[in-house]
């Protein structure tokens, strides 16, 4: 199954969803986010196939709402907890499908300061036995909800529940107490949490009120699971959970540098940089455009490249040592994806999956059977020791291996949409010069220095398109 695995099928779509409700209620407010090849619009007009903010008169809800028509708490004890409600409306105008995104730390601009102060005071909640943040925050929103539920023909299972951080959290309390809220009506729903700063009962998945909960974590943000066991783990909590990503790396400018030896607690400051939203729909929207995401499970070793720009072409992407933290994934097998700049990547020990996307990129594979996709790009690739395969997309530009060993190594330009060797045509250009394979609009050049033996290249050297 793949890494966005919910409810015994491919969470796609649910995430992908989820993420750019996240992302708009978290301050961004944003009006589209991409995720894979899917483009998830955000509006306040009704937005046909996307998601249309629900104003209160819409969804019958007498409460507080600010002047950015965003839902706030309900009770003096969480006045500044807020959350977005939104509805999916298809071409008929009917509503398909309800998301509530719960907002973390952090308030409008107006009030950033008080409101931020309020929000430190909400996590207190989450360090009781039994927290019950959502439904004291929001419980007649909640009402609201079912009410508009029901009177639009859908039931807790057309209904996404998201948030970031302190709403990932939130997330996570709701779908713990779905069965005692409103007679079990929310057990059904949807949980798909980011960054969640909280973690249920024992870590799993299904939990003990029916509820199934899913959060996309990264390992080197050091929010996620800080508060487990009801307590504050202020030096780190990297414990595999069975809820959420293990071993997912937003590779950021910090990423394997001195000041994250410590493993990115919450008292670094430096560690912080990867818990934005707006990384979290990066990874999303990378992962998902991977060629190889239906390779990936909840417990796969993928590492993201989030580089910034001036980082890019002096660091290498990869699976790190971190001094003073082990991972417990040095050397394994990894999906080390790359970004739409030009990116240094490089595989380790373990039989590597490296894949380029856009840009100019370099990558290097390492010592075992790997696989590199150039992606889109003028490339330069090293396979290393190992028998690895170098997989190639059809960009119209040069891409170069510099290592590759006839009846070891295997070209695939499957994707490419190459389907038999008479396709190719082959230029040598002798001695010291390239070996270069052309194919519709694409030149592969193949350094060989003082090897002279890639004429003799035959069908068995590669891989085509069934």
């Amino acid at each position: 199954m793949p890494l966005f695995t919910y409810k015994n099928g491919d969470a796609s779509s649910l995430v992908s969803n989820a993420i750019a409700l996240s992302a708009y209620a978290n301050q961004t407010y944003a009006s589209s986010v991409q995720a894979g090849d899917i483009s998830i619009d955000v509006s306040r007009g009704r937005s046909e196939g996307g998601w249309t903010v629900l104003a209160p008169d819409v969804l019958g809800y007498d409460g507080i709402v600010d002047g950015n028509g965003t839902y706030n708490g309900e009770t003096n004890q969480f006045k500044d907890a807020q959350a977005e409600v939104f509805a999916r409306y298809d071409a008929s105008g009917e509503v398909t499908g309800v998301g509530l995104a719960i907002r973390g730390t952090g308030g409008p601009e107006e009030d950033q300061v008080i409101d931020t102060i309020g929000d430190v005071i909400d996590y207190l909640e989450f360090l009781k036995s039994e927290p019950q943040y959502v439904e004291n925050a929001f419980g007649n929103l909640l009402v609201a909800i079912r009410d508009f539920l029901t009177a639009n023909g859908l039931t807790a299972s057309d209904l996404i529940v998201t948030g970031h951080s302190l709403g990932g959290g939130a997330v996570t309390n709701m779908a713990e107490r779905s069965d005692d809220i409103l007679d079990g009506y929310f057990v059904d729903a949807n949980y798909i949490g980011f960054a969640s700063h909280y973690t249920p009962e024992d870590g799993s998945s299904v939990l003990s009120s029916g509820a199934e909960l899913f959060s996309m974590d990264f390992e080197n943000d050091p929010v996620p699971s800080v508060i487990s066991d009801g307590r504050i783990n202020v030096l780190g909590n990297d414990t595999d959970y069975g809820y959420d990503t293990s071993n997912l790396i937003f590779y950021n400018d910090y990423y394997g540098t001195p000041l994250y030896w410590d493993g990115g607690n919450v008292i670094n400051p430096f560690a912080w940089s990867a818990h934005s939203s707006a990384n979290y729909a990066k990874a999303v929207n990378v992962v998902l455009s991977s060629k190889f995401y239906d390779e990936m499970s909840r417990d796969s070793l993928v590492i993201v490249s989030g580089l910034s720009e001036d980082k890019r072409d002096d660091r290498w992407v990869e699976d790190e040592f971190i001094p003073f933290d082990n991972t417990g994934h040095l050397g394994d097998a990894a999906f080390i994806l790359g970004s739409e700049g030009g990116d240094w990547l490089r595989g380790n020990r373990g039989n590597d999956t490296i894949e380029g996307f856009g840009g100019d990129d370099h990558i290097t594979a390492g010592k075992g059977n790997d696989r590199i996709c150039d992606g889109t790009g003028s490339d330069v690739l090293t396979g290393g020791k190992g028998a690895d395969i170098f997989i190639f997309v059809n960009d119209g530009t040069k891409d170069t291996i510099t290592d590759f060993k006839r009846g070891e190594d295997k070209i695939d330009l499957s994707y490419a949409g190459v389907s038999a060797f008479d396709e190719l045509s082959f230029d040598d250009k002798g001695w010291f010069g390239n070996f270069d394979i052309l194919y519709d609009q694409d030149i592969l050049s193949l350094e060989k220095g003082w090897f002279s033996g890639y004429s003799n290249l035959a069908a068995s050297d590669f891989i085509f398109a069934a």
